[in-house]
């Protein structure tokens, strides 16, 4: 190869690494630009899942009597692990409160699903670690916040499923035909992610995005559960 065809190659090989750089730009801002619009959306659609939100004041969570609170098996010791177990000491106070709400409500319908020998699912404060025990206080006030709330569809109070993770999306289940399956991409930006994940209801780690990004736990557990109504 001549001296003059190889530098002429050579130029053609920058010039073609110069537009595979310009195209890769292109596409980091489109991106870009799209996740901010992403983002400057979640406003408008929490706004409108809030207008579906009301507060009842000292609504009991169940037909049956509140156990006495001095009781170690007290049932603000069991929801406080219920928790406690599902949490990390990364959650913000509002996603605290959100995982406070929709335990109160899943237990006060079928406690029986709940395993609280188990301290994968419910993780009593002298049980845990100390991450889990310095937000302890926080789990406490939340759960004492979250008695007066239930979630209705209808006006009937359901169950609501959830998982800690969805992978990008939540599905819908004939057993839980009051939830529609939506949007969850945030859940990308979780060190859970994982591509074969289903979620029917809630993402934990979705709830705790939408939190820290300025969403209420009434308006993040909203963005999941449209059809529903938190009071």
């Amino acid at each position: 190869m001549s001296r003059k065809i190889k530098n002429n190659y050579n130029a053609d090989y920058i010039v073609i690494l110069c537009e595979i750089k310009v195209l890769l730009m292109k596409i980091k801002v489109i991106a870009i630009l799209l996740m901010l619009a992403m983002m400057a959306f979640l406003p408008f659609a929490a706004a409108k899942c809030a207008t579906k939100i009301e507060h009842k004041s000292f609504m009991a969570t169940s037909d049956k009597a509140k156990s006495d609170n001095s009781n170690p098996s007290s049932e603000d010791k069991v929801l406080c692990g219920l928790v406690a177990a599902l949490c990390e000491n990364k959650y913000s106070s509002e996603t605290i409160k959100a995982i406070s709400i929709l335990l109160n409500n899943d237990y006060s319908l079928k406690p029986d699903k709940f395993d609280l020998s188990n301290p994968d699912t419910c993780l009593y404060v002298e049980n845990a670690d100390n991450d889990i025990k310095e937000i302890y206080p926080q789990i406490e006030e939340n759960v004492s916040y979250s008695k007066n709330l239930l979630i209705y569809y209808n006006d009937k109070n359901v169950f609501i499923p959830y998982s800690k993770i969805s992978n990008g999306n939540t599905v819908s289940d004939e057993n839980y035909n009051y939830i529609s399956p939506v949007a969850s991409p945030w859940d990308c930006f979780s060190d859970y992610l994982d591509r074969n994940a289903e979620c029917i209801g809630v993402s934990i780690e979705g709830i705790d995005y939408l939190c820290k990004n300025g969403m209420s736990a009434e308006e993040a557990l909203s963005w999941y559960l449209p059809e529903c109504e938190i009071k």
